[in-house]
């Protein structure tokens, strides 16, 4: 008897794995942009991040860029010199230097949206971090906002799963999802 309930035991953590492992690969998720009161971009990634902020403010997407967090050098990919070359106006540049996480940009974009009286974002981020970054801004908004989340494709490298870094992008992004769904956000930092 107590073979039996240990074979189903394994038998069913076996199959969490699995489906957990085929989950993992669904990070293609992107919204349709819609007009609202800011562009988020967030840091981390290449510059195509920048160029699709860039494409959705000069569309008329939104008035304002936040750069969460901005970096100011001129070889970053998250600086406000860069969104400038790409079209973003300066008094349209929102920019701030204290996320060190996705967890913590998304507390950050919160404070700031609520300050200035905002109700909808776009999310711009790599089509690889879509899935975490929906995970948690989702998960610490209590209801006041709405967000969209587009992905910035690269245009080196296509999708994610097609660059030749695609397996370290899968595990790092599945390792940092669970230790997100776990509620560990401090070890991602």
């Amino acid at each position: 008897m107590k073979i039996r309930i240990i074979i189903i035991v394994v038998c069913i953590a076996l199959m969490l794995v699995v489906l957990s492992l085929i989950e993992s690969f669904s990070h293609n998720y992107s919204d349709a942009p819609v007009e609202s009161d800011l562009i988020v971009m967030l840091g981390g990634g290449d510059e195509a991040r920048m160029q699709k902020a860039a494409q959705l403010y000069l569309d008329g997407y939104a008035d304002q860029v936040l750069i969460t967090p901005v970096v100011e050098s001129e070889e970053s990919t998250q600086s406000s010199a860069l969104a400038m070359e790409y079209g973003i106006s300066e008094e349209a540049l929102i920019l701030e230097d204290e996320a060190i996480s996705t967890y913590t940009n998304a507390t950050i974009t919160i404070d700031i949206m609520e300050d200035r009286g905002m109700d909808s974002a776009l999310i711009v981020t790599s089509d690889y971090h879509i899935k975490r970054s929906k995970y948690i801004y989702d998960k610490l908004n209590d209801g006041s906002f709405e967000f969209k989340y587009i992905s910035a494709l690269s245009e080196q490298d296509g999708r994610w799963h097609e660059g030749s870094d695609a397996f370290y992008i899968w595990s790092s992004e599945y390792i940092k999802m669970w230790v997100y769904r776990m509620g560990i956000y401090w070890f991602s930092e």
